[in-house]
């Protein structure tokens, strides 16, 4: 199968036509920026570069409202920025780039409703939607770790930020069901799998020319616990759940969906093992708190 985008009235706004555009969806510590570098290390032949927006504001146009801008070569190398404008920038990615369109915390409309993500664009300006996902505990240990590095927040402010992006997720694991119109990427496999790697480009009819993970990304501060390691090899992103294992809040983020009985029904199909556990949890698990007794008043 052959990546072919069927080019819109949008993109030549930018002065491009896409040699293939993919939408990417996923939260936010699913390993979207490692896989999204991947992507476009395995560009099309055709591809004279490649274009990444980052960050897009959900339901404006891409080509203004995006939070940075990566451009790769005819070599698929990442260029490094440049103080010249994104317009000039642009420039060096070619007229027929490989172009990647992302959003962080949101997930793509059900299947059969048209994009509303992109603002200006149709389902057929784009190639496929891509939705980048992980497993929950891993998922839930590597964001509440990354939230509890803001001094801004507090206890209660990371627990409802955890809270929502809880439905997030299992919004995203609903579509991850609906294969039509949408090509699922598991973090957790891709890092473990060269086999799966391999069958996700085939998925998405892009050359299997790179099957390495690559370099490890800096985007959102790199990894959650790992601030300093260089080499992919080093990374233990599959056990972030071990790690997070003794901190209280992420005990009690887990006890809580542990009890959240249509929760876990959603999280079955996708992340038995880690249903399993949390419903030991839930089995083993009890909360000894008691509230102090009121002060007596006259």
């Amino acid at each position: 199968m052959t990546a072919v985008a069927h080019i819109g009235t949008e993109w030549p706004q930018a002065g491009i036509a896409p040699a293939c555009a993919f939408q990417v969806f996923g939260m936010r510590r699913s390993g979207n920026h490692a896989i999204i570098d991947w992507l476009m290390r395995n560009a099309p032949e055709r591809a004279s570069g490649g274009v990444f927006y980052n960050n897009c504001r959900y339901g404006k146009n891409p080509l203004r409202a995006y939070g940075s801008l990566d451009i790769y070569d005819a070599g698929h190398r990442v260029l490094p920025h440049k103080d010249i404008g994104d317009t000039a920038r642009l420039a060096d990615a070619g007229s027929a780039p490989m172009v990647v369109v992302s959003y962080e915390d949101r997930m793509p409309l059900a299947a059969g409703r048209p994009q509303k993500a992109s603002q200006g664009f149709t389902d057929g300006d784009f190639t496929r939607k891509i939705l980048i996902y992980r497993s929950f505990l891993n998922w839930s240990a590597s964001l509440l770790a990354k939230i509890k590095r803001n001094d801004g927040y507090g206890a209660t402010d990371r627990l409802r930020i955890m809270m929502l992006a809880f439905a997030t997720y299992i919004r995203g694991l609903d579509r991850v069901t609906e294969v039509q119109g949408i090509v699922p990427v598991c973090y957790d496999d891709w890092m473990t799998s060269e086999s799966y790697r391999a069958d996700r480009l085939s998925a998405l009819g892009l050359p299997l020319r790179d099957l390495d993970r690559g370099k490890v990304q800096r985007y959102g501060g790199g990894s959650s616990f790992q601030t300093r390691v260089k080499d992919v090899e080093d990374l233990q992103s599959t056990s972030r759940d071990a790690q997070m294992a003794d901190d209280p809040e992420y005990k009690l983020l887990l006890w809580t969906a542990a009890h959240d009985l249509r929760f876990m029904k959603r999280l079955i199909p996708h992340f038995e093992d880690d249903a399993e556990r949390l419903a030991t949890l839930a089995e083993s698990s009890r909360l000894h708190l008691t509230l102090p007794p009121r002060k007596a008043t006259s």
